[in-house]
């Protein structure tokens, strides 16, 4: 047997419809439950295959390249954990 503790959250109305229209049958629980799963999921190559072929070899490069310089731009940061 489950205990539940039950918990008062505030959402915004456009995020509560959203939640509604995804719930169908399933709890506001089980909805976000789902959801969190979701975004928790590691990214395979299999995700990835709808991507394939959007860039050419020429366009990836320069990308790449960009994304390089960028990340050479940044300053380095320091996290201190809390």
């Amino acid at each position: 047997m489950h205990t539940y503790m039950v918990k008062v959250i505030s959402i915004q109305d456009d995020v509560y419809e959203a939640l509604s229209k995804d719930k169908d049958k399933k709890s506001f629980s089980q909805v976000i439950r789902e959801l969190l799963a979701g975004s928790r999921k590691e990214t395979t190559v299999g995700d990835l295959s709808a991507y394939w072929g959007i860039l050419s070899h020429e366009e990836a490069g320069i990308l790449e390249d960009e994304v390089t310089e960028g990340r050479n731009r940044t300053k380095p940061r320091n996290i201190r954990e809390v």
